[in-house]
């Protein structure tokens, strides 16, 4: 729940939350075991030194949740703004990883394609025009992040969490 600064806003995502009322078995793992994890990650330490936790949370979290969908999707493929690497690397490094100058981090795996779209508040238009692409089937709105998943065997969903 690091982004939702509006007490309604966090209390409408609250069903969501921890996997509460989603039916979807690929959905609920996605939610419990890598969205709304707690704990620590093997690379935890390295990637994360103190000074970047001060820096800035928002930044930080996105960065860690980064890491957690690569090494739970292990994409062949990341296209990402260039400060993400390092992240991505360590979460999957038997992907390919290119350089894209847009708020989207493209996942290209086994399973299908996931697209996160890192600062969803300023760009609630592009989040719009995504989720109503026809080959997207699963979508999470974390209110600072969002999630496409283009998995075509899954069911369209679009979910609500509190991150």
């Amino acid at each position: 729940m690091l982004g939702v600064r509006n007490p309604l806003v966090a209390v409408a995502r609250l069903w969501y939350t921890g996997g509460n009322g989603i039916h979807s078995p690929f959905a609920y793992q996605m939610v419990t075991q890598v969205l709304c994890r707690p704990g620590r990650y093997y690379a935890d330490d390295w990637l994360y030194p103190l000074g970047d936790r001060l820096l800035h949370p928002r930044r930080t979290a996105v960065r860690r949740l980064m890491f957690r969908l690569a090494n739970h999707w292990q994409p062949t493929c990341v296209s990402a703004p260039e400060v993400l690497h390092p992240y991505l690397h360590e979460g999957c490094r038997k992907a390919q990883l290119q350089v894209c100058q847009e708020p989207l981090v493209t996942f290209e795996g086994k399973q299908g394609r996931m697209v996160a779209l890192v600062d969803l508040q300023c760009h609630r238009g592009l989040w719009h025009k995504m989720k109503d692409e026809p080959e997207v089937s699963i979508t999470f709105d974390l209110y600072d992040v969002g999630i496409a998943l283009c998995v075509p065997k899954l069911n369209r969903q679009h979910y609500k969490i509190n991150w």
